[in-house]
């Protein structure tokens, strides 16, 4: 029994120094939350910008009235759309419609069957679009890709040169496709800035150019390019606490 008595005590003593150091050594600290933005949510915004595309008047048999010509303006309105955000990866949804003042004219220049009596020309009234986003997130830098449908009001007309008088003019709802890509910047916590890049073709509906009658109607093709800016208010917390 002495014995045993002797070495539980001995053990104790060379113990004793260790479970002291241990006492002694700093608690290790708390993990720190870092602020993740999330792009998860609703939004609304505005946006605008400028359009620059190239249209044409083209007769029944594919000859050009004029030799082609640049079609631009400005553009400005509302973006409503959702994002869900899975990892690093964004997906999206997003309409907006815009107000447009583009234009282009040209005389009837053409090599074939133009009269440089008459001047064509191209007008956008409005663009509306509805796309799928798909986007890869750097914290709050988000880097897009973007396409879906495109739709636009648009006036074909033909005036004489000489007098500027309007022979004849027509206005169609144009359907297309675009797509593109761009930036968006989370400035603030529900608050991001954005500017993109969108090409867009539209269908060729007949157009009566030179008041032809019936069975003798050309085309009218456009398509655009619309560089913008945007302001989106995201509604929710996007930022999260991350460890």
């Amino acid at each position: 029994m002495t014995k045993h008595i002797l070495l539980g005590a001995i053990t104790a003593l060379v113990l004793a120094p260790t479970a002291v150091s241990a006492a002694d050594l700093p608690m290790k600290a708390a993990p720190i939350p870092v602020a993740i933005y999330d792009w998860t949510g609703f939004y609304i915004g505005v946006a605008g910008g400028g359009s620059l595309g190239t249209s044409n008047h083209i007769d029944p048999f594919g000859d050009a009235y004029t030799r082609g010509y640049n079609v631009k303006g400005g553009l400005v309105g509302g973006t409503f759309g959702y994002n869900w955000q899975m990892s690093s990866f964004v997906f999206g949804v997003e309409g907006d419609a815009s107000w447009v003042s583009e234009i282009g004219t040209n005389p009837d220049d053409g090599p074939f069957v133009g009269n440089p009596a008459f001047a064509s020309s191209t007008k956008e009234n409005w663009l509306v679009t509805a796309r799928a986003r798909l986007g890869y997130a750097v914290n709050n830098l988000l880097f897009y890709g973007t396409g879906g449908y495109a739709g636009a009001g648009v006036t074909a007309s033909v005036k004489d040169t000489g007098t500027n008088a309007l022979i004849v003019s027509s206005s169609s709802t144009r359907s297309g496709w675009t797509a593109g890509g761009g930036l968006e910047w989370g400035f603030l916590p529900n608050w991001s800035a954005k500017f993109e890049w969108l090409y867009m073709k539209f269908d060729s509906p007949g157009f009566n150019t030179l008041n032809l009658g019936p069975g003798t109607r050309g085309s009218v093709p456009l398509d655009d390019n619309v560089v913008r800016a945007g302001i989106n208010y995201r509604f929710g917390g996007p930022v999260v606490a991350r460890y």
